[in-house]
């Protein structure tokens, strides 16, 4: 394991809706997490993969919540629709469930990212979309953000 925390890529997909996943990032998974993935519904516009670890502790959290209370209900079910498992072949590739590639307008171009152990697949140019920024917009919400934490530990200590 890489120690990858975090971790960005451009990549293609193949036909078909199958995705190779980058080396780089399987290399930062722990080795007997790299071969299987839980693919579901991501909490935004994209589609989420979980490892077997994460996906456990995601459904322990999903059953721990009470079902008579709605909107624990409607969390649950929606983010178990759709839901697959998969398994990479000989090459790390596996096929997308193509609803999940039709609701999150998965195409050619993507973006994958590792965030703390939870990979995120998203359609490149919504991607830009939601995420782009110019350089003073960027300065401006780092400087937002740092302004907000440091008032936050102020006040809590």
């Amino acid at each position: 394991m890489s120690g990858f925390e975090y971790g960005f890529w451009r990549i293609t997909i193949e036909k078909h809706g199958r995705l190779k996943l980058p080396t780089a990032l399987l290399k930062s998974l722990p080795e007997n997490e790299r071969q299987r993935f839980w693919v579901t519904h991501g909490f935004g516009n994209h589609i989420m993969l979980w490892t077997e670890t994460a996906y456990r502790a995601q459904m322990n959290f999903l059953n721990s919540l009470d079902r008579n209370i709605i909107e624990n209900k409607r969390l649950r079910n929606a983010f178990l629709q759709d839901m697959a498992f998969v398994e990479c072949d000989a090459q790390d590739r596996f096929v997308i469930p193509k609803t999940l590639m039709d609701y999150y307008n998965i195409e050619k171009e993507l973006v994958v990212l590792l965030d703390n152990g939870q990979i995120e697949v998203w359609n490149a140019a919504e991607y830009r979309t939601q995420f782009s920024m110019s350089p003073d917009e960027l300065e401006r919400l780092n400087e937002k953000i740092h302004r907000a934490h440091q008032l936050n530990s102020f006040e809590n200590n």
